[in-house]
């Protein structure tokens, strides 16, 4: 003897719920994983997302880094970060450094190099040595693509010694302040 169909209840009516739900369950792990590649991929292509190059490296180097900043006060050297007023038709500026020692005389003979970036953009990074101007002065042509808060970090190399600075500052167009 068969059994008596349930009422209400029929073999395709149940295909139909059981491919709904299955279904629904594969649409929303589908979605998750549309998402989460989406935000992978904004997160490594957004320009403004930076990390310090090498900084674990940097954090071993921890004691080294301690005795960089005790070298910079006894070396007592001052240094002063100016932009020249006018801009080129690529947009460059002069970016002067005036190097000074303890007892304010100019550091003259001295290897400049800095590395500059907009902390926007901390990604695209400008690294340049500035040319010896005289009576202390070193400068080069920049390209200061954006407006804003920038930061810049100096390697001085005059004889033996090193000296390190670093400098965050705001720049703006000429004319409108910086």
């Amino acid at each position: 003897m068969s059994e008596p169909a349930k009422p209400g209840i029929c073999a395709s009516g149940e295909k139909k719920h059981r491919l709904f739900w299955v279904g629904l369950i594969v649409a929303l792990l589908a979605g998750q994983i549309m998402l989460m590649l989406v935000a992978v991929y904004l997160a490594t292509t957004d320009p403004s997302f930076a990390i310090e190059p090498d900084y674990y490296q940097k954090g071993l180097r921890w004691d080294a880094v301690a005795a960089q900043a005790r070298r910079n006060e006894r070396l007592g050297w001052s240094v002063r970060i100016e932009l020249g007023p006018d801009v080129t038709v690529r947009g460059e500026r002069a970016l002067i450094c005036s190097l000074a020692d303890r007892e304010g005389r100019p550091l003259d003979g001295a290897t400049v190099v800095v590395e500059a970036f907009s902390h926007a953009r901390g990604n695209e990074r400008t690294a340049v040595a500035l040319l010896p101007a005289g009576r202390g002065r070193y400068e080069a042509p920049v390209r200061f693509a954006r407006q804003g808060l920038w930061e810049f970090r100096l390697a001085i190399q005059r004889g033996s010694d090193t000296f390190t600075y670093t400098e965050q500052r705001e720049l703006w167009s000429p004319g409108s302040g910086s």
